[in-house]
């Protein structure tokens, strides 16, 4: 059997290798340059070192934070893109944690795609209104500088981190941070400071990501005049008829418009004369006609303010009083 060899010109070895390079050429272009620029894995790790998965759609990235952890500034994300994709910011960057942080992954075709942190925490409504510590008179309510106020309610965070009272000024709209006695799930005990100016006032709650303005406006007062008996022991135990002597106190002292005093023998009343009043003091003249003797009780009057009605206090001095000639 005779065989024929048949010899490729230049030409045709020319045209075979221009084809395989063309294949060569055309498949390379198709399977290097990815055009995908998705966020396959988002993951974040919470105030306990617990991973949290964000939810990844189009355009967001959305983190369920847990309602019992307070929620950071920054966070350190893991991330996972498409194969020969690139992302900035990158994985392990950290990044605020705010929904202005954004995320561009970039394909290797140079397809770009931006991503959104959505920041939603895992916290029921919190729920307060004020339930004691603001009284009524004269249909307005009030509450008194030094005292305490009750907030009650419902998903209040039990933490002083995390859970703030505020006293808003409704002339200004300034606020004041409350000192927070008891905190529980369910109540809020807060003092009001006895330097706060008098006004008219309401209260913010901050828990967590839950904010409550509570509408009820109140007033805050010194309350009624009142001398307690650490003010009263000031003055001297002896005393002589046309003596004067003052009186120093924080509690609207200077508002007393009669004060007298009882003699232990006769158990009568007898009127000191009101010489002058002034912010926190009030000066008290003996009259010449005051008999002598001991003198065991005082009580005072004062009249209605805004807040509450006129009235009489009373309690007994430390030690006895002598009046002598």
């Amino acid at each position: 059997m005779n065989t024929t060899y048949k010899r490729f010109s230049t030409s045709s070895y020319s045209l075979l290798l221009f084809c395989l390079l063309s294949l060569f050429s055309a498949c390379k272009k198709e399977y290097e340059d990815f055009p995908y620029a998705d966020i396959v894995s988002f993951t974040v790790k919470d105030a306990n070192g617990e991973p949290i998965k964000a939810v990844i759609d189009e355009k967001n990235l959305t983190i369920y934070w847990p309602s019992n952890q307070a929620v950071p500034d920054n966070i350190v994300p893991i991330i996972v893109v498409s194969e020969r994709a690139k992302i900035s910011p990158s994985s392990g960057q950290t990044v605020a944690f705010k929904e202005t942080t954004r995320f561009v992954v970039t394909a290797q075709n140079g397809t770009t795609k931006e991503y959104a942190i959505k920041k939603v925490v895992n916290q029921p409504l919190l729920k307060v209104d004020i339930t004691g510590g603001v009284s009524v008179y004269n249909t307005k309510n009030f509450a008194i500088k030094g005292r305490n106020i009750i907030i009650s309610g419902d998903n209040v965070i039990a933490d002083k981190n995390q859970t703030k009272v505020y006293l808003i000024n409704t002339a200004n709209n300034n606020e004041k941070e409350l000192t927070i006695g008891t905190l529980s799930p369910i109540a809020i005990n807060v003092t009001l400071d006895t330097t706060t100016p008098d006004g008219i006032y309401k209260l913010k709650v901050v828990s967590g990501q839950r904010t409550v303005v509570i509408e009820r406006t109140f007033g805050i007062t010194a309350g009624s005049p009142f001398i307690s008996a650490i003010e009263m022991a000031a003055i001297k135990t002896t005393l002589k008829p046309g003596e004067e002597f003052t009186l120093n106190g924080v509690n609207r002292i200077e508002l007393i418009n009669k004060f007298s005093i009882r003699n232990v023998a006769n158990k009568q009343f007898y009127d000191l004369t009101v010489k002058e009043a002034k912010t926190d003091q009030l000066t008290l003249n003996v009259p010449e006609s005051l008999p002598i003797g001991q003198y065991d009780l005082f009580i005072y009057n004062y009249p209605a303010g805004e807040y509450y009605a006129a009235g009489i206090g009373s309690d007994y001095f430390d030690d006895i009083i002598t009046i002598i000639k």
